[in-house]
């Protein structure tokens, strides 16, 4: 026990000297006359690693918690590294997966050393079991339980410091905020719980008896906290039509039951997936719907999800007073009694109709383009929210996951199915029946 916390405290202090390395030579950029800006505290990000990419990508996706122009420059914080060596993600597997007598080479055929694809907390490989399945291994990078806890430990002197650096990330309280940080990190470095979301969402699968979309399948014997194992799915990603019809007769129908199964979720399942973007949503070979990536999922109270679908439907029909009223009922309001409905419902008004005109505008005869509609939903978040701050109103995490999804989808229809509308079509059952009836 005692090297392995001689080994940790030498890596905790080397990651606060690599901390101050980095935020060193940030606050000589701006004490040569560079400006203290979200663009500079995106790059200092970017150099500081794991952590500091997820609160970055934090402040993207929260934007009713930061400033506009930090969530707008956090936007490019992407989450795509330089993939480490075998060896390293070998010395993981070995200490997650191999017991006393036993070799990886007991446990797999063949695992391949060039990565699928390589993030700040783990790497994705390829390999085989002795019968023949293909699986594939997502295995967390070493030592980032440790980086991150030492990060997270020195994140409210951090604050502090960026507080008197730009007084535009200054909030009445900061611990809320490191607090949901911390939480979304932890949920996101255990793969166990990865896995049982995956399991959640098989066994409503199963409750609902669908056959038309699949998650990959969890070995339990060969996941830990640090290594998740799953089936391998093979297909292609949908954002293209035509590419599409190599597994489907009706790319649209696809996009059908990707809905209905999704908004089935959201009363029937525990959790909903809250990030199927178009690396996370597959057509298998198949013709089967592969949903993957269960890292970040949202819960929602029935009764929020009818007050969200309400709302939905009175945006549909552009009856913004009914809308105001919806958000209200949602209970995303501080003081009920304090909301001028009629105000709101003019605000939102005012501000749907020029997204619309923008959007179209925008959008218009261009190629799909998954990093520019991303900006595009991350931006329409940012006006829903600011509207909502002027009326009280706050936005709880996992209602802007659920609209954000929504969102997504709206783009995917646009490229799959541009005749369907999500709320009037007959083929998407946004309640399931069960719900519905009563």
């Amino acid at each position: 026990m005692r090297p392995n916390l001689l080994k940790q405290g030498f890596n905790v202090l080397n990651r606060v000297r690599q901390t101050a390395s980095v935020a060193g030579l940030s606050a000589l950029r701006v004490a040569k006359g560079e400006k203290p800006d979200a663009t500079l505290l995106r790059e200092t990000f970017e150099q500081l690693g794991a952590t500091y990419i997820k609160i970055g990508q934090f402040i993207a996706s929260t934007p009713s918690l930061f400033p506009r122009e930090y969530v707008l420059a956090f936007q490019d914080c992407l989450d795509q590294t330089t993939p480490l060596p075998y060896p390293y993600i070998e010395q993981v597997l070995t200490q997650e997966l191999v017991k006393d007598g036993q070799s990886l080479e007991t446990l797999f055929q063949y695992i391949d050393p060039i990565p699928l694809a390589s993030a700040s907390i783990a790497q994705v490989h390829g390999a085989l079991l002795h019968d023949g399945t293909e699986v594939v291994l997502k295995v967390q990078k070493p030592n980032v339980e440790t980086v991150m806890q030492t990060d997270l430990g020195v994140l409210h002197t951090m604050t502090k410091a960026l507080e008197l650096l730009m007084p535009s990330m200054k909030f009445a309280s900061i611990a809320p905020i490191i607090d949901e940080i911390r939480q979304r990190m932890l949920a996101e470095t255990d793969f166990i719980a990865e896995a049982s979301n995956i399991q959640d969402f098989q066994q409503f699968l199963q409750f609902t008896q669908n056959q038309k979309v699949v998650a990959p399948t969890v070995y339990q014997e060969l996941t830990t906290k640090r290594v998740l194992t799953m089936s391998r799915l093979h297909g292609i990603s949908m954002i293209d039509e035509q590419a599409m019809r190599q597994y489907c007769d009706d790319p649209a129908t696809v996009m059908a039951d990707t809905l209905n199964t999704w908004f089935a979720s959201l009363m029937l399942s525990n959790s909903f997936h809250a990030d199927l973007h178009a690396g996370n949503l597959m057509l298998l070979k198949d013709g089967r719907i592969g949903f993957i990536d269960f890292g970040i999922v949202g819960k929602l109270a029935p009764e929020s999800w009818q007050a969200c679908m309400g709302m939905m439907q009175a945006l549909q029909e552009s009856d913004y007073q009914a809308m105001a009223h919806h958000m209200v009922d949602m209970g995303m309001t501080y003081e009920r009694a304090q909301v001028d409905v009629s105000r709101l419902a003019l605000d939102l008004e005012r501000m749907i109709v020029g997204l619309m005109a923008d959007d179209k505008a925008l959008t218009s005869g261009k190629p799909f383009n998954s990093k520019e509609q991303a900006d595009e939903l991350n931006k329409m978040m940012l006006e829903i929210v600011e509207i909502g701050k002027r009326h009280g109103i706050h936005f709880p995490r996992d209602f802007a996951l659920l609209t954000k999804q929504m969102l997504y989808f709206d783009r995917f229809m646009r490229t799959l199915a541009p005749d369907m509308d999500m709320f009037s079509d007959a083929r998407i059952q946004v309640l399931p029946s069960s719900v519905a009836d009563k």
